[in-house]
């Protein structure tokens, strides 16, 4: 993170002393120009070597001020104090080489001292400003390097998500193939190959961030189901209540998969019976409404699915999140027998955001 925000920083400090440095030098100008004209160069390098010399001092104790701001470890308090430090230390060195004697001149302390309360609160004033400025911008920097992580972490979860069903799902779905080939049903081989190619194809080469026609979703499921119908046979059964008028609705990319393959996992896997798989997809309220529910032990796959490794619900949570806000949810329901995900978010179409 330093690498990234150093350039920046420096531009900034160096952005505060020229500010401070030029006004200095501008004051001092203009007073003796205008009321010590024969001592105006004079005084003018003396205004140089007193700033320069007070920079050199305090610029460290404003370095230090950063490099805490930079480690998330400044409070406000420490702020004001940092700032109290720096002008206690800059403006007295700042004054001070104006007590070297001038020529020809009886240089007045009184009046020095009466122009210490005045350029101690503006430098005081400055600094704050300044170390608020810096604080501020870090904040902003934290917060947007936290968001663009938590962006890169949803897209490595959902890529995880993609090559965690791949292996062993494509191994059993090869094998499948290979047993149709030795038992010469040709036909039915083919028709798998075409299905793990179709669902493969999708599967890897959906985006992270991109959204799909909820169709395109329901054809690599349906191809999903049919590979794993070879090797459940009938203790898989698939409901289908799907609205044919929201199938040209925008949905992301791999939505309802892994909640099909959980339900495939904990309920049909996990009964000698099986269980019934319902898919169902409808327009409520201005919003598409998809539910995948199963018949299987409810209360159980909730242990399961809070133990296992995988990152199916959280990651679905997460993009709704990231491509919807606060407009989408997502809500689970587990019964004694029985367990349904519930997903609401706004009707998208190909153009854009539907307009009700």
């Amino acid at each position: 993170m330093f690498s990234l925000q150093i350039i920046p920083l420096l531009r900034h400090h160096c952005l505060f002393w020229f500010i401070i440095f030029a006004l200095s030098v501008l004051s001092w100008t203009l007073d003796f120009f205008i009321w010590h004209k024969a001592e105006a160069l004079h005084y003018l390098g003396i205004s140089f070597a007193s700033d320069a010399a007070a920079m050199l001092v305090t610029g460290a104790l404003l370095v230090w001020s950063q490099y805490k701001i930079n480690q998330h470890n400044f409070a406000i308090w420490q702020l004001v104090l940092a700032a109290l430090l720096v002008t206690c230390i800059y403006v007295p060195l700042e004054n001070a080489f104006w007590l070297i004697p001038m020529k020809n001149e009886q240089f007045d302390l009184r009046f020095l001292l009466s122009n210490l309360d005045s350029n101690t609160l503006a430098f005081f004033v400055w600094t704050a400003l300044y170390l608020a400025y810096i604080l501020n911008q870090q904040r902003h920097f934290r917060l947007a390097e936290s968001a663009r992580l938590s962006q890169k972490i949803q897209q490595l979860e959902l890529q995880a998500l993609r090559h965690q069903l791949n292996p062993h799902f494509t191994f059993n779905a090869l094998n499948s193939v290979c047993a149709l080939i030795e038992a010469e049903r040709f036909d039915d081989a083919e028709l798998m190959s075409e299905q793990l190619a179709s669902f493969l194809r999708y599967s890897l080469s959906s985006s992270p961030d991109s959204l799909v026609q909820l169709a395109d979703e329901l054809a690599a499921i349906e191809a999903y189901l049919a590979l794993q119908k070879t090797r459940f046979g009938n203790k898989l059964k698939v409901d289908w209540k799907i609205d044919q008028n929201i199938r040209q609705h925008l949905i992301p990319a791999l939505l309802l998969q892994p909640l099909v393959e959980n339900a495939i996992k904990y309920a049909v896997a996990t009964q000698q019976q099986g269980a019934t798989i319902t898919i169902a997809g409808q327009q409520h309220n201005g919003k598409l409404c998809l539910q995948v529910e199963d018949d299987g032990p409810g209360e159980h796959a909730v242990k399961q699915l809070e133990q296992s490794s995988g990152v199916g619900l959280t990651n679905i949570q997460n993009r709704l999140n990231q491509h919807f806000g606060t407009a989408a949810s997502l809500v689970v329901q587990a019964r004694q027998q029985g367990f349904l995900v519930c997903i609401q978010l706004p009707l998208q179409g190909v153009a854009g955001l539907v307009q009700l």
